[in-house]
């Protein structure tokens, strides 16, 4: 799996980068609209729902509940910094939406409130953490996804070896140019793990 997320300045810059996203085989976009005001908030989503729609693609929203629930999203991110928890965000949402979490460190993995949420992300692309995330997992017997960013910063066999199942990338590291060379990539790693299994 690979989540791009996509911030911007503006309603325009966001609706650009996350078409140009999409164009070149992105099926995940994490929109992170904490700059915009509320109309613009809602004129980008409802841009881009139609075209996500168009190519089967998911659109998640960081931290945003109400909009993931009025626009009828597929569902929201809850960073660290987010002010509603999980089980609340479920709630709210109900069953179907996605809800993921971002935690910082592996301790935090035996609170993770499993039956809200559909997906883990690991804060940082430490290779130390996301070992140690994916080795607590299997030890409290947590089965969900784990994804961590990706900045370029080590290879990504590399990070995958650690036992994550996807990737989160940033408009401002990965271009959407580089977005099909990126997915090719992923693919292939995946698809080597489920061989070895």
């Amino acid at each position: 799996m690979l989540q791009y997320i996509v911030t911007g300045k503006n309603a325009s810059e966001i609706i650009d980068i996350a078409s140009e996203a999409l164009a070149n085989g992105c099926r995940w976009i994490r929109l992170d609209l904490c700059a915009l005001k509320t109309k613009e908030i809602e004129t980008t989503v409802k841009s881009l729902q139609e075209k996500c729609t168009q190519v089967e693609a998911f659109m998640t929203i960081e931290n945003d509940v109400d909009t993931a629930s009025s626009m009828k999203m597929a569902g929201v991110h809850l960073g660290i910094d987010s002010n509603i928890k999980a089980v609340d965000a479920r709630k709210q949402l109900g069953e179907e939406p996605i809800i993921g979490i971002t935690i910082a460190e592996a301790a935090e993995v035996p609170f993770v409130p499993r039956s809200a949420i559909d997906y883990i992300a690991v804060a940082s692309d430490d290779l130390h953490t996301c070992n140690r995330v994916i080795e607590q997992m299997k030890a409290t017997g947590l089965e969900e996804p784990v994804i961590a960013p990706y900045s370029h910063s080590t290879s990504l066999s590399t990070l995958m070896a650690t036992g994550i199942n996807g990737i989160a990338v940033n408009n401002n590291t990965t271009p959407p140019t580089k977005l099909q060379e990126l997915l090719k990539e992923l693919n292939t790693l995946v698809k080597q793990r489920l061989e070895v299994l």
